[in-house]
């Protein structure tokens, strides 16, 4: 079977193949917890983890449609590194504040936008302005998905590496030679956070978060925070055995 693209009949918009999986690219609601109970599965946390991935660079709403550009929330792209998803996470009004902070003007110089998106400010979820920050953010973006889809994100933080480490602390690390195994190899899954190290130095460079995977291909579908300065959905066949990957990490579900 091979990836393509077809629109679905009940007006769901986009509905992605790849391999065995489909399922509709646009069916979703964006910025949507679900992190509530014990009973959460892994692979129910990473389908809501893509689904969430996927809302951010497919959704209809004005002031989701800024994020998926770097500068000033006007849907031009400024490249300098200013962002929604930085500013997220360290908003001091948000329940999850990382406690860090980072410069409200761009690598332009230029000051950063603000645009609205939900977050949890004295304990209710509120759409509220929020201020972009600039940092590289691929792994505020790819944290951000895994909160919103109901996923432990405790130890992660805007280092791209922090998600290798969480997958060391919490074994739900592996490494592209797992999945490369011809016996009981590894197989990669929606939600998972590919890393990648494009220098091969032993630095982890950039994440994304999968949001389809094939067994036939050994590829898998993604969406990429500060990929070619924007949020990137690469809907091509990826190896997931490439020589600049170097391991995915599985969420951990979220127990309350």
């Amino acid at each position: 079977m091979r990836i393509r693209h077809a629109l679905a009949t009940a007006g769901l918009g986009t509905v992605l193949t790849l391999g065995v999986t489909t399922y509709p690219a646009t069916a979703v609601q964006t910025d949507t917890a679900d992190t509530a109970g014990t009973a959460s599965t892994a692979s129910t946390v990473g389908n809501k983890i893509a689904a969430q991935a996927l809302g951010q660079y497919t959704s209809k709403n004005a002031e989701v449609k800024k994020r998926k550009f770097e500068g000033a929330a006007n849907g031009v792209n400024a490249k300098n590194n200013c962002n929604f998803y930085t500013g997220f996470w360290t908003d001091p009004r948000n329940r999850r504040f990382d406690g860090t902070k980072a410069p409200r003007t761009g690598t332009n110089r230029a000051t950063c936008g603000t645009s609205k998106g939900y977050m949890y400010v004295k304990g209710t979820k509120t759409w509220t302005p929020v201020k972009w920050k600039s940092r590289a953010w691929c792994s505020d973006f790819a944290k951000y998905t895994w909160y919103w889809g109901g996923a432990k994100v405790t130890g992660i933080n805007a280092s791209a590496a922090s998600f290798r480490n969480y997958g060391r602390t919490n074994h739900t690390w592996h490494t592209r030679a797992d999945v490369a195994k011809k016996k009981n190899p590894y197989i990669p899954k929606k939600g998972d956070v590919v890393s990648y190290d494009w220098n091969r130095d032993g630095v982890i460079d950039h994440v994304g978060v999968l949001t389809a995977y094939s067994t036939k291909y050994k590829a898998y579908f993604s969406v990429e925070g500060n990929s070619s300065e924007k949020l990137n959905y690469k809907n091509t066949k990826q190896s997931a055995v490439s020589k600049y990957v170097v391991g995915y990490t599985s969420p951990k579900a979220l127990k309350r």
